[in-house]
């Protein structure tokens, strides 16, 4: 059981350390094409693990039966959440979109009673409230303090809104791919399928390889540690835990996150941020109580 905790706050410290990662990309690539590299180089790094293994190759062979579902988990938890990740980020500041995007427990509650009809405790629904109620103070904090414009804040939190939903999608729907195929062939092939769906928007934004040393370490620490590490990770800590005690450490996600893009960017931390981010952590504590 220790080695499912380990396994899940290492993939919530490495998800942590993207929204500083995607930051770097975006300083000579465009948010769009750094979504879809950053999966192409996962799922190639994926799918050639997976053809070393008989296991992941064996049950590679019956996915079709579920293709509706790969499909959507591809192009949803993999293709949407990161453009709209990306484009949040082009936006609004990284602590805003690191906090917004990590109301992942609370979402995946929600759905957890909508599409897998589960209850919801008193506690998980004020917990919601109080999430809400911190994304508000988040968003309106640095327009209260001038930093950026009303539009520009609601914006860039808006599509971190849209990113979080997905994600919680691709926790709830991705589970039950896991517990019936494994970790590896699942997280591979949902990968292509995002990246493939990405690389249309990706080519149109326009693309070109001269990079520098520094934005091309940024993106493979996005494939290889928060992509292929992160999700291995997760998923194996996933099938021994349920979402909701997994979900718990989540919460380091925000904290890394909100971290480094005040002491790395040198991102401000207002007050009414502090607050939010307090309304947010708390809702989803409670959420899980």
């Amino acid at each position: 059981m220790w080695a499912a905790y380990a396994s899940a706050a290492t993939a919530a410290v490495l998800w942590g350390t993207s929204f500083l990662l995607t930051r770097m990309a975006m300083t000579q690539m465009g948010p769009l094409t750094v979504a879809a590299l950053r999966w192409w180089i996962t799922s190639v790094v994926l799918v050639v693990l997976v053809g070393t293994l008989k296991e992941a190759r064996g049950a590679l062979r019956h996915v079709w039966r579920e293709w509706p579902l790969f499909l959507a988990l591809g192009v949803i938890g993999e293709g949407m959440a990161y453009v709209f990740q990306n484009l949040a980020l082009t936006y609004t500041t990284t602590v805003d979109v690191g906090l917004i995007m990590n109301a992942y427990p609370i979402l995946s509650a929600v759905l957890g009673v909508w599409v897998l009809r589960e209850r919801m405790s008193w506690r998980a629904a004020v917990g919601l409230v109080m999430g809400l109620l911190g994304v508000t103070f988040i968003t309106l904090g640095g327009v209260w303090a001038g930093e950026v414009e009303l539009y520009a804040r609601v914006l860039g939190n808006g599509l971190a809104l849209l990113a979080t939903l997905a994600g919680a999608f691709y926790i709830v729907a991705g589970k039950r791919l896991v517990l019936a195929y494994g970790p590896l062939p699942v997280t591979a092939l949902a990968g292509l399928i995002g990246a493939l769906a990405m690389t249309p928007i990706a080519v149109a934004e326009g693309v070109t390889l001269h990079w520098s040393a520094e934005t091309w370490g940024a993106l493979l620490g996005l494939a290889l540690g928060c992509g292929a590490a992160a999700y291995l990770l997760w998923w194996h800590a996933a099938k021994q835990l349920p979402i909701s005690q997994a979900g718990v450490f989540l919460y380091l996600t925000p904290v890394v996150s909100t971290m480094l893009g005040v002491w790395v960017l040198s991102e401000p931390l207002t007050l009414a941020t502090a607050a939010g981010a307090g309304l947010v952590l708390g809702g989803m504590a409670l959420a899980q109580v």
